[in-house]
């Protein structure tokens, strides 16, 4: 728009203000803005004033360009750097003024409540060179991470909600560079992370960038969310098979693993046992991915129905039994679940030998009519040349018994044998249950950080990690492209590839501990990837250790909320990002947990309540007693008010309090506090955390250095730490 007379007078009385205001009362104001925090506020207000006022002269434009001008202006006090902020203003505003139009003013926060929410699950390219598709000769905005993030601890909950949309200023960067297609050549492959998504792009440079992130975002299967089987069945799931692959599946942390079954049932007796109706309350009560069944051993006799006969050996019986298959397979098929139908082992006399022989082939042709559903062959197992066996011989020519004297069940020693072979039919479906639920992908490449993600329950949403895996020679294949997967998925089964075993190979058959690495308030795992990425990847390198920072909500404080549904933080991390890492990675098992600030508090709540998990435990500026900050940084939004009432959640979820509560011998084995002595933040909190450690005899090491709450401190602090915590963890 046009500026009127009015409007062009109004903006230089501001620009006049503005610069008196700077000339003048900078020097006297110039001893308050050296104390840590204050400046903000101050210039906050003046912004927030100035918006108002735009408001109210109808001159909303220019107040919203003003108020922009003024975040920039805020941020950069931040950085102590005024002295640099005032030149760039003023070309800034000369260009402003000498145009005719001003840019479409952002939403105020009254229009921005009729805007669609945006989509929160769907995250942007990591990559700089994605990050301006149209344009990427244009400047890419990131936002600095150099500032102390807890600056806005004192303020009031009004004031830090509008600390955070200035918090979201972005800083102009160097100009992404074109994409350039390079060589595909082993080096190539050792630098650079070629297996971007989709597989059929174009192979491009990834930028140098001080971070080090990698261009790389995959949906990895959740290999550590839990599976469910049920195996059901007659009286050969009860003794042989059935306790001994239930047994074998129930060790396994990602299964939840159940066994129906009744003795003398089958399809040709519905009158004495109805499988037909018990099989879906047992499906509605399980609710499995996966489904065993073994089934037939009662069924070598006449049907009856309607008072007629249908003799066994006869072809109208084997009409009717074949149909009875199909109809209770479909029962059972719901068009995702999993179904092995495993056949019967050969019997030890005639006519019943041959009659269990031809059941099984009934079944068999039954399961052909279902996509998910594959019928497992026994028959040649338990037989000495193919026939009918009841012992073997063991070792020092000993005899092993499988089949008991009835020449019909299977022993324990049988059942062994059969689960060694059916075991890995169960593993083929599991890893295509876990697969099915994302595209076709490779694993994170190691030397490099990767994104990841995947579904959490707990969260009710996708969840991420960045992770840096050892730095290794050995590449993975090239990866199919779309094409090729398209092949395979029309071939029936989908064929996917199984990503443990291709990170184990990748690795070289290593395991290695691993490290996790909390985040602070306001912030997510990419923070430690922008801030820190070339160092965390030389410490998983030279530590032999695997680094992971989840994104655990900007104000999650790594509790389990009594309020909010999806803010179960510390069971996402302790029972579905753990049993996943595990799941995925090679991993030993040993396990450290740090953060920084509000990941602080989570690193040592979490290895208080977990020793079985975190071996070390280590905060670095940690808010150790949300009591001392009940209303800042949104925790009562999570826990409520600090009443009497709710002084019991504010309590177990204070690290201060858990330390006067536990003793050493439940609490894991290194404790590590580190913190800055002008950090005016989280200092006495920090101190009395020393002092009840002393009290109660644990060992840890305190460490309170010269440094703020901010990045400069932790840039510093954070790899010393995780160098001890691997160290520590190298040794057990």
């Amino acid at each position: 728009m046009k500026f009127s007379k009015i409007a062009r007078k109004s903006l230089l009385s501001y620009m006049i203000i503005f610069f008196l205001m700077l000339l003048f009362e900078g020097q006297r104001l110039s001893p308050v803005l050296e104390r840590t925090g204050a400046e903000y506020p101050v210039l906050l207000t003046v912004n927030r004033c100035l918006h108002e006022i735009g408001i109210k002269t109808k001159i909303y434009d220019l107040s919203a360009r003003l108020h922009d001008e003024f975040d920039y202006i805020a941020k950069h006090s931040l950085f102590r750097d005024m002295q640099n902020v005032t030149p760039t203003l003023k070309a800034r505003w000369q260009t402003m003024l000498s145009s005719q139009t001003l840019p479409a003013p952002a939403p105020s926060a009254k229009q921005t409540e009729k805007l669609p929410a945006k989509n929160t699950d769907s995250e942007p390219p990591l990559t700089d060179s994605t990050a301006n598709a149209e344009n990427p000769a244009q400047s890419v905005m990131r936002t600095s991470e150099d500032t102390q993030s807890d600056l806005t601890a004192d303020l009031p909950i009004d004031q830090q909600a509008d600390t955070q949309n200035s918090a979201s200023f972005q800083e102009p960067i160097s100009p992404v560079p074109q994409k350039e297609t390079i060589q595909n050549t082993d080096q190539e492959k050792y630098r650079y992370n070629i297996y971007n998504y989709p597989f059929n792009a174009e192979l491009v440079r990834i930028p140098e960038t001080k971070s080090g992130i990698a261009g790389y975002a995959a949906h990895i299967p959740d290999y550590g969310k839990k599976k469910n089987v049920l195996l059901v069945g007659d009286s050969m799931m009860m003794e042989g098979l059935g306790p001994t692959l239930h047994a074998r599946l129930r060790k396994r942390d990602n299964l939840t693993v159940h066994r129906e079954g009744k003795y003398s049932s089958g399809l040709s007796r519905p009158d004495f046992f109805n499988w037909f109706d018990s099989l879906p309350p047992m499906l509605e009560a399980y609710q499995p991915d996966l489904l065993v069944i073994s089934l037939g051993a009662n069924d070598t006799q006449d049907i009856v129905i309607d008072r007629k006969r249908y003799f066994i050996d006869t072809k109208p019986w084997e009409e009717i039994y074949l149909q009875r298959s199909k109809d209770f397979i479909a029962l059972a098929d719901n068009g995702k679940r999993r179904i092995l139908w495993v056949s019967l082992p050969v019997m030890g006399k005639e006519p019943y030998f041959t009659r269990t022989k031809r059941i099984s082939k009934l079944q068999e042709e039954a399961s052909k009519d279902v996509p998910l559903a594959q019928f497992v062959n026994i028959e040649h197992l338990l037989t000495e040349n193919g026939k009918y066996t009841t012992f073997y011989k063991g070792k020092n020519n000993q005899s092993i018994r499988l089949r008991s004297q009835d020449l019909i069940h299977v022993s324990t020693e049988g059942g062994e044998i059969l689960t060694d072979y059916v075991l890995p039919y169960v593993d083929a479906e599991l890893a295509e249950l876990y697969a099915e639920e994302t595209p076709f992908c490779y694993p994170p490449v190691a030397g490099m950080a990767n994104r990841v993600t995947f579904t959490s329950g707990l969260r009710q949403k996708q969840a991420e990690y960045y992770i840096w895996l050892p730095e290794t020679q050995t590449m993975l294949p090239e990866p199919p492209n779309n094409q090729t997967a398209d092949n395979e998925k029309k071939k029936g089964r989908n064929k996917y590839p199984d990503v443990p075993k291709l990170i184990a190979e990748q690795q070289g058959g290593k395991r290695y501990p691993v490290l996790y690495l909390l985040h602070g308030a306001t912030n997510s795992g990419k923070e430690y990837v922008e801030m820190l990425g070339k160092e965390l990847q030389e410490l998983a390198n030279s530590k032999q250790t695997i680094i992971v920072a989840p994104s655990c909500e900007p104000y999650g404080w790594y509790v389990d909320s009594p309020i909010v549904s999806e803010n179960q933080i510390a069971g996402f991390i302790t029972k579905e990002l753990v049993p996943h890492i595990d799941s995925l990675y090679p991993t030993t098992k040993k396990r450290a947990i740090t953060g920084l600030s509000m990941g602080g508090h989570g690193a040592l709540l979490l290895g208080f309540r977990n020793k079985n998990l975190f071996q070390s435990m280590a905060s670095i500026s940690g808010v150790l007693d949300i009591r001392m900050h009940k209303n800042n940084w949104k925790i009562k939004n999570l826990l409520g008010e600090l009443t009497p009432e709710n002084q019991k959640i504010w309590d177990d979820n204070s690290v201060l309090e858990l330390i006067n509560k536990k003793w050493p011998a439940t609490s894991p084995r290194q404790i590590i506090v580190v913190t800055g002595n002008k950090d005016k933040l989280v200092l006495e909190e920090n101190r009395s955390a020393q002092k009840s450690f002393q009290k109660r005899g644990f060992s840890m090491e305190y460490i309170e250095a010269d440094g703020i709450h901010n990045w400069n401190f932790w840039q510093k602090h954070i790899p010393e730490t995780l160098s001890k915590q691997a160290d520590f963890l190298n040794t057990l």
